[in-house]
């Protein structure tokens, strides 16, 4: 990473602490959300330990009620399908209620500051590329946040498992989610240094 990077990976963790704080006005959104992400997670993982263990014991030949392990399946995929409807909606919820906290400061920031003038700039212009730049949040307060804490919990959670069933589980299961973690970090700049070259060129 060069000199340069460095500041703006800054600037970057900056704004997104500062983002955070916006959901601090919606608690019961945010916890909906939470609430949804961590059961459609839940069950979709135990769906597939259940299906794993029904597997091992058919080829163990153990004797297993599978009418029994059938309906528990049925009953987890339902599970997670409404889960995942019901995480789609109240996280989408949450994110445009954000947003429109999130427009609301613009348009108060460019009416404080459009008496001491914008630079030559009309304050519809730079309104529509703040609120265009607000668009983008969306996936942020949507798909990220609630989802990477509740990420956070089953993989603990799935470690204190794994110890409890066999001491040296987490040792296959620490480092493959290192890994996973690490990886966006690191090649974060690979798209942004190989798109641009990627691109076909104009037509003339």
């Amino acid at each position: 990473m060069t000199a340069p990077d460095r500041p703006a990976d800054g600037r970057r963790t900056g704004a997104l602490r500062r983002l955070l704080p916006a959901i601090a006005g919606h608690p019961r959104a945010f916890r909906g959300t939470l609430a949804a992400n961590l059961l459609g997670q839940l069950a979709g993982l135990t769906a597939a330990v259940t299906g794993a263990a029904l597997v091992g014991r058919a080829v163990a030949g153990v004797p297993t009620p599978v009418g029994v392990v059938t309906a528990a399946l049925g009953a987890l995929v339902a599970i997670v399908t409404v889960a995942t409807w019901w995480e789609m909606y109240v996280s989408h919820d949450l994110a445009y209620r954000v947003l429109a906290d999130l427009r609301t400061r613009v348009y108060d920031a460019i009416t404080r500051i459009a008496p001491g003038g914008l630079g030559g700039r009309r304050s519809g212009d730079l309104a529509t590329v703040a609120l265009s730049d607000i668009e983008t949040l969306e996936w942020l307060f949507a798909h990220t946040i609630a989802q990477l804490l509740t990420a956070t919990v089953v993989l603990t959670a799935g470690t204190a498992l794994a110890a409890w069933i066999d001491p040296w589980l987490p040792a296959v299961v620490l480092p493959a989610a290192a890994l996973i973690t690490v990886t966006p970090g690191c090649c974060a700049g690979t798209p942004t240094d190989t798109g641009p070259r990627s691109a076909p060129p104009p037509p003339t």
